[in-house]
Formats: structure tokens, sequence, C-alpha cells
């Protein structure tokens, strides 16, 4: 099997794009999608967030708190916009963008294709009602 994209990074402690980095995760530079868009990476090699111990949690959002700051102080953003999906890389990770002023929002993209694929949603108040008793017996 092949080694994933973040596992090789991680690996390559000479990499010229990583910014910093805890015990439990790493920050690197990409501005694929952006101009200041960064990653968050754990470490530990983990699918999703329901995986993380509560110590790599923590260490996860210090960094990401720590990033998204630097990011707004830097472009003079209105926020960041975090987002983990990991469908094309299954090493969990967050993608911290920065909201420039002079850009449109990213949530017309985001939630606007999944609109148009799958249709806006109208959920009844019995489907909420549902979904929130289900959760919490399972969190029980």
């Amino acid at each position: 099997m092949e080694e994933c994209t973040y596992c090789r990074l991680i690996g390559n402690k000479s990499s010229h794009n990583i910014i910093t980095e805890n015990n439990h995760a790493i920050c690197f530079a990409e501005s694929f999608f952006r101009e200041g868009h960064c990653s968050v990476v754990l470490k530990r090699h983990v699918s999703s967030i329901s995986e993380l111990t509560s110590d790599e949690y923590i260490q996860l959002f210090s960094l990401v708190k720590t990033i998204s700051s630097a990011l707004e102080i830097k472009y003079n953003a209105d926020k960041t916009y975090l987002l983990s999906i990991g469908d094309q890389v299954d090493h969990f990770h967050m993608h911290l963008i920065p909201k420039h002023k002079e850009k449109c929002s990213m949530g017309i993209y985001c939630f606007g294709a999944l609109f148009e694929a799958e249709g806006k949603r109208s959920p009844t108040e019995e489907e909420q009602e549902l979904l929130k008793n289900d959760l919490k017996k399972i969190m029980s």
C-alpha cells in the first residue's frame, strides 16, 4: 500500500513548508485554494475526528487557534474558514483558509454545490426531534 501524502510530509522534517508543530499536530503552508491556505494535520494517521484522543484533540485545536490568529492578522481577515472533509486524503487534517475581505464567501461554494447536487433539505420538526433524541441516546 502506498504511504499517504501527509504521512510522507510528516516524516520529511526538512519540508520547506512546515510552519510549526507540537507533540500531536503539524501545520503546513499550502495556499492551494486561496492565499494563506494552511493545513493542520494530526501526526498520527487516523481518518476521523472521532478517533482522536483527548490530548490529540486539545493540541490539534490549540495549533488551529494559533494559526487562525496569525492568518487573520497577516491578511486583515474577518475570520478563518475551517474545513475538514478528508475524501481525497484519508488522514485527519483541517484546512484553514483566511476570509479575505475582497473575496466572496466560501459558504456559497461549499453549500451551494451540495444543494445543487442533492437539493436543499427542509427537515420537519419531527425529523429534528428524532435526530436529537437518537444522538442523546447514543451519547448516554
